[in-house]
């Protein structure tokens, strides 16, 4: 969780990369934190 946490704060470019893929596919944001838990 902790980690989790600390990704949220200051994600990685690569992990930036990923959530912007994952807005594109699941453009609704509940889905889209549903993905991420």
């Amino acid at each position: 969780v902790l980690q989790n946490d600390i990704d949220l704060l200051n994600p990685p470019v690569e992990l930036e990369k990923k959530k912007h893929k994952l807005k594109r596919l699941v453009q609704s944001p509940n889905s889209f934190f549903m993905v991420i838990c």
